[in-house]
């Protein structure tokens, strides 16, 4: 959801987003699990330690790494700049000037109203800032203001 505070629009990744990451590591766990008892049945052994990898590794994918990606990750964009704060251990903030930015890019999935699962890349001079996650509505209004901008600022040259 755009939250727009002085003319600088605020989004935060999608929900539905979330939801669909920790949808596709537990079908991921399930299946392990899954495998580890028919190992257990038709095989008779399972090697513990990498029963206790597993978990540990599911575990924290799911109580640490997913919501603190989507908890920490946000972008800002105004007419001036663009700033982008992504990461899950560590801050990778992402400044990037309105008037660098070429073109926008606008990636909606077939069902991405549903998971959240969308993308919008603004491609600059030298270099390009990929966002995903973003809601199917944010990621509309998004490139629409972005578009406005860098063709408005075509005009005037």
């Amino acid at each position: 959801m755009i939250n727009e505070v002085n003319g600088v629009k605020n989004l935060i990744p999608s929900r539905a987003a979330m939801k669909t990451v920790y949808w596709i590591v537990g079908v991921l766990a399930g299946l392990w699990i899954t495998i580890t008892v028919l190992k257990l049945v038709f095989v008779g052994e399972i090697k513990l330690t990498t029963f206790f990898i597993h978990l540990i590794v599911y575990g924290l994918t799911a109580g640490v790494l997913i919501p603190g990606f989507f908890g920490k990750s946000h972008l800002s964009v105004s007419e001036i700049d663009i700033v982008c704060v992504k990461g899950v251990l560590t801050d990778r903030k992402v400044y990037l000037p309105m008037d660098a930015v070429r073109s926008v890019t606008m990636v909606v999935t077939p069902f991405g109203e549903y998971t959240g699962m969308n993308i919008i890349v603004f491609n600059a001079m030298g270099s390009r800032l990929i966002v995903w996650f973003l809601d199917k509505e944010d990621c509309i209004d998004l490139y629409g203001y972005v578009n406005e901008l860098i063709m408005k600022r075509n005009a005037e040259i």
